[in-house]
């Protein structure tokens, strides 16, 4: 299903579940869905991959700190971080830490949407570009995070992040092991995650 026809909002992330260290709302967000209202259409993705980025080395924001480019890391949480890299992709990630302190998701995986398996793919298929960059999850009718979990006979891959030179050894990408959503498997982690 590529969209759904507009309807209310039933249920969405507030404020609070947005806040906390970037790696576990990373975590909390798997199995999640992003919303985006356009045109009447809602483009409607569950979360499977995410990263987690706050003032490491491979951040935008590393050492803390502050650029125009990446002034809305160190907003309030629940903002979206939208970039544009390489000249072509545009990358969505949700801002995490108390205002003031960067930290971000980047979102790198939907399942329920078409074609949503790596970040720039995501961007595509909920149509956001960097002038969605500072939209509020919270308060905006149009973009929003509604709740969701992790079914019991998922589980949550813990491994590297994709495509850092920096910090790369870090163990913050998180992914639901199986789902067709995961722009990339790392059968290390999986083959771990089996052992009994």
């Amino acid at each position: 299903m590529v969209a759904e026809t507009d309807r209310s909002v039933s249920a969405r992330w507030r404020r609070r579940d947005f806040e906390g260290p970037t790696a576990e709302v990373a975590k909390r967000l798997l199995g999640c869905f992003l919303c985006h209202r356009v045109h009447g259409h809602i483009y409607r993705g569950r979360i499977v991959e995410t990263e987690a980025y706050t003032q490491d080395a491979a951040s935008h924001a590393a050492n803390g700190k502050r650029t125009p480019r990446n002034a809305v890391m160190f907003g309030q949480p629940g903002l979206l971080y939208v970039y544009f890299t390489y000249g072509m992709h545009h990358c969505v990630n949700i801002v995490t830490e108390p205002e003031g302190t960067a930290g971000a998701v980047l979102l790198r995986g939907l399942d329920h949407i078409d074609r949503a398996n790596g970040p720039a793919l995501l961007a595509r298929a909920l149509h956001l570009t960097r002038s969605d960059n500072g939209r509020d999850l919270v308060r905006d009718p149009h973009i929003w995070v509604e709740p969701g979990f992790v079914r019991p006979e998922e589980q949550i891959v813990v491994s590297t992040r994709i495509g850092v030179r920096l910090a790369a050894e870090l163990p913050l990408r998180f992914y639901l092991l199986g789902s067709p959503g995961v722009s990339k498997r790392d059968r290390k982690a999986e083959e771990l995650l089996r052992r009994p």
